[in-house]
């Protein structure tokens, strides 16, 4: 068996699981050095990558066997979710999906580019825990490279959409122009920033930045401008109730938003309804919000046919994308290839040591000069150059790129009728 079968993902995302399921199955940050260290304690993992973000919970691993490996990790991240919400990859297929993933093929929104930083937060996170070495760090390293000549070489990433504007398309089909409105934010990382750059762009008036830690909301909105007001959660429910949209983006906060936080008489006494566009995993926003008159709340699920209907232009960009992919694919596992032969290539260089003294020895009778045994180094330095470009050549040829574009089309078709 080949050494890349023993890699392994086992995951789920928006194409196979609802956000009442996502959220269930989140990992937190400060939860994922914890996941990772005890993943990579046991005998049979030796390495181990977790990512996870509103729209997937993936751990991508490197094990002595592949397939008893996706049984743990499921068993690990997955308990009590044995229906095709979960999907697992082996070998070159878990390259190619965590490539996909990175060029932003996989995500809700066709391009986006938040995926890239969080597939890097993620290895950077198994690095702090110690659960990456030869194998996962390459090819996360790679998979960051695929991700970015995808969007730097074609244009699936022009114009492309984030989470957070795909929300606010959402709030404007009900309110219309935002131009005076008021909002708020809530959360102040890197969707709630993004969501309260686009709100700016697009006239509000006055924009509230709630956030748990108030000196990172301060700090924030000293960048933003004069329009934004800082808040802590203790003015949360006071900020929502002066707003016509709330957009709520923050981590491990399960229903931070519910009924009792809003003012349902005034709520009633409004023109427009409030907005809720909760972008959040765990959902932020507590299901009694959503029978509350005077209110229109939206979780992630909500977003799909906004999505849809801007994923139409892009079937030339994604066939551009999936060449790109390929070639990185061929790359990664030519390189593996290439590391495979490690031992031989030592091997190969001690005999060829041994050789050019034995024939120097032979030829100058153990007299050589200094001109000699300068061209006798050169000579083996040319030879042994010739050999490991032959051995270079050969790792290349080992999995043709052709080939892999068959395994990358027959992987898309599968990917295509699952979601049908």
């Amino acid at each position: 068996m080949e050494e890349i079968d023993d890699l392994v993902l086992v995951g789920l995302s928006q194409r196979t699981a609802p956000t009442e399921v996502r959220e269930r199955y989140a990992v937190q940050p400060e939860d994922a050095g914890a996941l990772l260290r005890q993943l990579v304690a046991a005998e049979d993992v030796d390495e181990a990558v977790v990512v996870s973000t509103c729209n997937r919970t993936e751990v991508t691993a490197f094990a002595h066997d592949g397939a008893r490996a996706i049984e743990r990790l499921r068993g690990a991240l997955f308990r009590n979710l044995d229906g095709p919400e979960v999907y697992a990859y082996r070998g070159v297929h878990a390259v190619m999906h965590i490539f996909r993933v990175a060029a932003g093929l996989d995500s809700l929104v066709l391009g986006e580019t938040e995926i890239l930083g969080q597939v890097k937060r993620g290895l950077e996170a198994a690095d702090g825990a110690g659960a990456v070495g030869a194998m996962l760090r390459p090819l996360f390293t790679q998979a960051l490279v695929a991700g970015k000549r995808a969007r730097k070489e074609t244009a699936i990433g022009q114009g492309s959409l984030s989470v957070a504007r795909v929300g606010l398309e959402v709030a404007s089909r009900v309110l219309g122009r935002f131009e005076g409105r008021s909002a708020t934010v809530v959360g102040a990382g890197e969707t709630g920033l993004l969501a309260a750059k686009n709100l700016l762009a697009e006239g509000v008036g006055r924009l509230f930045l709630v956030n748990r830690t108030l000196q990172k909301a301060v700090d924030a909105a000293g960048e933003l401008g004069d329009r934004v007001q800082p808040i802590g959660l203790d003015g949360l429910a006071d900020a929502l109730m002066q707003s016509d949209v709330g957009v709520v983006c923050v981590e491990g906060a399960a229903d931070l938003v519910s009924a009792a936080t809003l003012d349902r008489r005034a709520l009633a006494r409004r023109d427009q309804p409030l907005v809720l566009i909760d972008l959040s995993v765990p959902r932020a926003v507590a299901q009694d919000v959503h029978p509350l008159d005077g209110v229109l709340s939206y979780d992630l699920d909500a977003l799909q046919p906004i999505v849809d209907e801007h994923k139409s232009g892009r079937a030339a960009a994604m066939e551009e994308v999936g060449s790109i992919l390929v070639a990185e694919t061929h790359k990664f596992l030519s390189s593996r290839t290439y590391a495979s032969f490690t031992p031989a290539i030592e091997e190969l260089k001690g005999r060829f040591d041994e050789d050019r003294e034995k024939v120097i020895d032979r030829v100058t009778k153990g007299h050589a000069s200094a001109r000699e045994l300068e061209l006798a180094h050169a000579l083996e330095k040319h030879l042994l150059g010739l050999a490991l470009a032959q051995l270079k050549k050969s790792a290349r040829y080992a999995r043709s790129e052709a080939a892999l574009e068959r395994v990358y089309r027959t992987f898309v078709d599968a990917l295509d009728e699952r979601d049908a």
